[in-house]
């Protein structure tokens, strides 16, 4: 009985042991071999939007099974090519892709018991553009780095614009040393609030090459506020009142004051609060004197005409005209003036009514404001 249990003990022995070596020999053996642009590599730095050409070569001892080409992109991935069930044990996959940031392209082959190979190539772009930082008025700071893919880096710095895909021979551009690795630019003389258009460059033995655009806008100047520009102070209940006082606002002439909604002149509902400033005939103005920072500056607001008729204005910096209106309608529509300079300092601004036309006529102003310029 002893003898018999050993024997089948054996006989299983010698079972799994079969079984084992065609398991074994079912299993394929593959390598695969990467080339980029011709070259065999794991790894490579090339600029950005050019086009890298890529094979994989796959050698197995047994037929090939589904082969995923796969491009990861910021941990995204895509698969760009499947290639199902081929029929030879050496196989390619080939073709191209746009470098357009950083990227892994993974080739991964399937044996016919789905037991997977994969190679990996990481491509890294030659040129990149930090993020722009302690942006200022005039100013602001971003840098970059040159991965080291061979060759003698003689400068590399930043380039910028107003318009996209600066250049370093049409844009303003720093230079920030010379080889591979990080470094840091800093951007002046800049416009204020104004969008710019940012990239790295290094110069080689490929000529210029150039890195990912960066966009960030310039901060915006304080920008003086229009004291009382809604003309809600004072409170009236009702109707109407002339030549208003105190206020931050002188007004000219007995047609000079301000009115609300549901007066008697019958204006449009106002565009800011409840009042608007009221212009009545000719030789009626109103002026205040405001503390402007030195910049470029123009003069908004929101007019109207009463009814059918036919008021019309001018506005003044100091004793200069930078704009003339006449409303189009009893409906209140944005005006904005010429743009004008204004040095630090106290300044005044003036809006008359010259009813050009004679007569009675009556018009609103409401909501005045100041807003910046860049530099005409």
């Amino acid at each position: 009985m002893k003898k018999n249990i050993i024997h089948l003990l054996s006989f299983f022995a010698m079972i799994i042991l079969f079984l084992t070596g065609c398991k074994n020999q079912m299993e394929s053996v593959i390598t695969i071999q990467a080339t980029i642009n011709g070259e065999v590599v794991d790894q490579v730095a090339l600029s950005l939007n050019s086009l890298m050409g890529y094979e994989f070569t796959v050698q197995s001892s047994g037929k090939v099974g589904r082969m995923e080409l796969i491009k990861n992109v910021n941990g995204v991935n895509t698969n760009i090519s499947v290639v199902g069930f081929a029929n030879g044990a050496n196989e390619k996959v080939a073709g191209s892709v746009e470098v357009t940031s950083d990227m892994q392209l993974t080739l991964v082959v399937y044996d016919k018991n789905k037991i997977s190979t994969s190679k990996t190539i990481l491509i890294e772009i030659f040129v990149k553009t930090n993020e722009v930082t302690d942006i200022t008025l005039t100013s602001a700071k971003t840098g970059g780095a040159v991965a080291d893919a061979g060759g003698v880096i003689s400068a590399r710095g930043v380039c910028w614009s107003t318009l996209p895909n600066p250049t370093i021979e049409t844009s303003p551009k720093s230079n920030d040393g010379v080889g591979t690795g990080e470094f840091i630019s800093e951007m002046k003389n800049l416009s204020p609030a104004t969008t710019y258009y940012v990239r790295s460059y290094a110069i080689g033995s490929q000529g210029v090459l150039y890195g990912n655009e960066q966009i960030f806008s310039t901060l915006i100047p304080p920008v003086p506020t229009v004291p009382n520009g809604g003309f809600e102070d004072p409170v009236i209940a009702s109707g109407f009142l002339r030549r208003p006082t105190p206020n931050v606002w002188t007004f000219v002439g007995t047609g000079a004051g301000i009115q609300k909604n549901g007066s008697a002149f019958g204006a449009k509902t106002a565009p800011e609060g409840v009042q608007t400033a009221l212009f009545q005939n000719g030789g009626v103005a109103i002026f205040q004197t405001i503390e402007f920072t030195e910049g470029y500056f123009a003069l908004s607001f929101m007019a109207a005409q009463r009814g059918t008729q036919a008021q019309t204005f001018e506005v003044y910096f100091d004793d200069t005209l930078i704009g003339k209106l006449q409303p189009a309608s009893a409906d209140f529509e944005y005006f904005v003036s010429d743009t004008f300079f204004a040095t630090a300092g106290p300044h005044k601004i003036t809006i008359k009514g010259t009813n050009g036309h004679g007569g009675g006529n009556a018009g609103f102003i409401d909501d005045v404001k100041l807003e910046y310029r860049n530099k005409p």
